[in-house]
C-alpha cells in the first residue's frame, strides 16, 4: 500500500540571513555535513558577537542533492555592512515566501520521497526553483521540514 504524499501550505519567513556556499560530498550523508558546517558556522558568528539560535537552513537546486549548496542560519544582530561584500558570506535581510509544497518528513529510516515530492510539483504545472532544508533536533531524532519553492 503506497503512503499518501501530504503537503501543506506554509510561508517560510526568515529575517536577518546570513549564508556562505559550500561543496557537498554526494557519497556521504548530506544532512550531516550541512548540520556539522552549520554549527561550525553559527559558533564562529557567537565568537564574532553575533547571537544565532535559528536552526541550521540549507537551500539547494535541485533534490540531486550533493554539489553546491548553501548554508544559512539567522542572526539576531542587525547587521551593518559598509562598503562593498568582499566576504564569502551573503546577507539577506528577509527571505519570505509561501509555498504549497511544504513537508516534514520525520523517520530518519525511511527514504525521503523526493520522487514523489517532483511528482506532485509537476502535477500542479510547477517548477522547482529552491528547496530549503531546515534540520530540527526533536528529543534526539532528526526532523527535516522542506520548503519548496516552486514558480509556474
Amino acid at each position: 500500500m503506497e503512503k499518501e504524499m501530504n503537503f501543506e501550505k506554509r510561508e517560510l519567513s526568515l529575517n536577518k540571513v546570513i549564508s556562505f556556499n559550500l561543496e557537498l560530498d554526494p557519497l556521504e550523508d548530506i544532512f550531516e555535513q550541512a548540520d556539522e558546517a552549520g554549527q561550525e558556522f553559527k559558533e564562529l558568528l557567537i565568537q564574532n558577537g553575533f547571537y544565532s539560535d535559528s536552526p541550521i537552513i540549507f537551500r539547494s537546486k535541485s533534490f540531486e542533492l550533493g554539489g553546491d549548496v548553501s548554508i544559512m542560519t539567522t542572526v539576531g544582530n542587525k547587521l551593518n555592512i559598509v562598503g562593498e561584500n568582499k566576504s564569502s558570506f551573503d546577507f539577506f535581510d528577509q527571505i519570505e515566501f509561501t509555498t504549497d509544497y511544504y513537508y516534514r518528513h520525520y523517520d530518519q529510516l525511511e527514504p525521503i520521497p523526493y520522487d514523489d515530492i517532483m511528482e506532485k510539483i509537476r502535477e500542479g504545472h510547477k517548477k522547482l526553483k529552491n528547496i530549503y532544508f531546515i534540520l530540527l533536533d526533536l528529543y534526539g531524532d532528526q526532523v527535516v521540514d522542506m520548503y519548496c519553492e516552486v514558480e509556474d
